[in-house]
């Protein structure tokens, strides 16, 4: 009879995965084996071991008092020892397999979309899911980035500071032209408003002091490149990404001693020990290489 663990092993890990799942179902779907396998594969341990593992009740599965031992002796290390290899493969093996990346619009064209590029070019073999939004969408996936003006609000995500933006005001080139500009903070306040603030906007001087607009007559756009086109178009005052518009000779920026405060953007991505090599290149390479917008 053969006195080592040659051949336990596995089965001791089907059996971690089963307990953890509750059921013999989900392991089976979690490791993509057959039923049978997992179940055949409990028996023989439970020959080997001359114990009981599993008792069912109804459709789930209770592990007896030796199982839940088992369990609880080899579960963390099962972990660790997976994602230990699965991190050698990653350095080891080559950069390949599917990345989904959401960045707004118009910082990708002026931040984000070389610096992708490159890295596409480098690494053929990876294939992106290119979502261009504005919204806050938490990762679902390992492999899933996150480019995001919205602070992390969850537990198992990270958010690493990427860049920040600075808003000034601006109102089309033509109605400056023409005379038609707020002269004074009153009738800033009185202006129509294009933004994705509702009808508050805070604005902080030069000197520190800081007003607060409310009740404001707005257009409430969740897109940048859309407030752009209707500030430029002469629908109302907005504030924009200085360092995106300050060379938009369709935009004049009013009242430059003001600015909303700064904001934040955010590379974010589910907190996992294991990431795929492409995954952790991409986050490397964003962090680095997207750079801070002017702000003045």
């Amino acid at each position: 009879m053969n006195k080592t663990i040659y051949g336990m092993i596995d089965d001791l890990y089907l059996l971690c995965i089963v307990i953890d799942k509750t059921s013999v179902a989900a392991a089976s779907f979690y490791l993509e084996i057959p039923t049978s396998t997992i179940s055949r594969r409990i028996s023989s341990l439970e020959e080997k071991l001359n114990a009981k593992l599993l008792t069912k009740k109804g459709r789930n599965i209770t592990a007896t008092a030796f199982g839940l031992e088992l369990f609880h002796n080899y579960q963390s290390l099962f972990n660790d020892l997976n994602v230990d290899i699965l991190n050698k493969k990653a350095r080891h093996g080559e950069v390949a397999g599917k990345l989904k990346l959401v960045v707004p619009s118009l910082f990708y064209q002026h931040t984000v979309k070389a610096v992708l590029s490159t890295f596409l070019h480098k690494y053929p073999k990876v294939e992106l899911d290119l979502v261009l939004s504005e919204e806050r969408i938490k990762p679902q996936l390992d492999t899933d980035i996150i480019i995001s003006f919205k602070p992390n609000i969850d537990e198992d995500v990270i958010a690493r500071p990427l860049f920040e933006t600075s808003h000034g005001i601006y109102i089309s080139a033509t109605l400056f032209a023409e005379g038609k500009v707020p002269r004074n903070l009153q009738e800033l306040r009185n202006s129509r408003w294009i933004g994705p603030s509702g009808d508050k906007i805070q604005l902080v001087h030069s000197k520190k002091k800081t007003e607060e607009f409310e009740g404001l007559q707005t257009i409430t756009v969740n897109d940048v490149q859309s407030a752009i086109e209707f500030a430029e178009a002469g629908i109302g005052v907005a504030t924009l990404p200085i360092g995106l518009v300050q060379n938009n000779k369709k935009l004049m920026r009013i009242f430059p001693e003001y600015q909303q405060p700064k904001r934040h953007a955010y590379l974010i991505y589910k907190e996992r020990k294991y990431q795929t090599k492409a995954t952790q290149i991409l986050i490397k390479i964003l962090l680095k290489e997207i750079v801070l917008l002017p702000t003045n």
